[in-house]
């Protein structure tokens, strides 16, 4: 793998937030019980996921996708290891996208694909890639630590995008292990559910998960209004 190449596996656990205010006061926590918050900042990620047009990635459990932040681009291949108790993990190969790369990464010639692209190639056999949903997440980032160990907390506003406008959108929290003990991280878990007791739901959905079921419900709401019309909620097909 080149320079620009990184790769990890990744431990992580997702809970929902159906409060705001909880998810504010997420984005605020300064301490989680003797875990402190060393760094914190904010970022605006547009994520755009590729598959087949048949999705031969998710039936492999195998995401692509170009994440933007900024000027940064980077080209992200993603696959689930399973999980436990609601921890998920995946091995995750990330690459820079340079300046060159920008407008035809995805169609580039073998020899010229990151890494990421090229994995997700194998996958996809014959089958070009395309972009299936695009997802913007607002993320207020934190790193806890005790002595040397670190965990991050992500404060995720997510909004699935169709054309310009938003047509679903989530308050998640996610907690990940960057190189804490299990026990730590274990611990790190329970802090954050006692903290906000009965105010988070666990979740293994993931964004791209939910941004396709999201843009397919409303696919298929649309088909539906195209074949008929509404009149005190029930819908009449017109007559052939």
């Amino acid at each position: 793998m080149s320079a620009h190449t990184r790769q990890h596996v990744e431990h992580e656990i997702r809970f929902l937030v159906d409060d705001p205010a909880v998810h504010r006061a997420a984005a605020r926590l300064r301490r989680l019980e003797t875990l402190r918050v060393i760094h914190r900042h904010r970022e605006r990620q547009r994520n755009t996921y590729f598959d087949t047009r048949d999705l031969r990635l998710r039936q492999q459990r195998t995401v692509l996708k170009l994440r933007e932040i900024g000027r940064l681009r980077e080209a992200i291949v993603k696959q689930s290891l399973g999980h436990q108790h609601g921890v998920m993990r995946h091995r995750e190969i990330a690459a820079t996208i340079t300046p060159s790369q920008r407008l035809r990464w995805i169609r580039c010639s073998a020899h010229e694909a990151v890494e990421p692209l090229r994995r997700a190639r194998a996958l996809a056999g014959d089958q070009p890639l395309q972009a299936i949903v695009t997802i913007r997440t607002d993320r207020h980032r934190a790193i806890l630590a005790r002595g040397e160990q670190r965990v991050e907390l992500d404060v995720d506003h997510v909004r699935v995008q169709q054309g310009r406008r938003t047509c679903a959108q989530r308050l998640e929290l996610e907690v990940e292990n960057l190189d804490a003990s299990p026990r730590v991280f274990a611990e790190a878990i329970a802090a954050l559910r006692r903290r906000f007791r009965g105010m988070l739901r666990m979740s293994r959905v993931s964004k791209f998960e939910y941004g396709l079921r999201m843009t397919r419900a409303l696919t298929r709401r649309s088909a539906g209004d195209r074949g008929g019309f509404r009149t005190r909620g029930w819908r009449l097909r017109r007559a052939r």
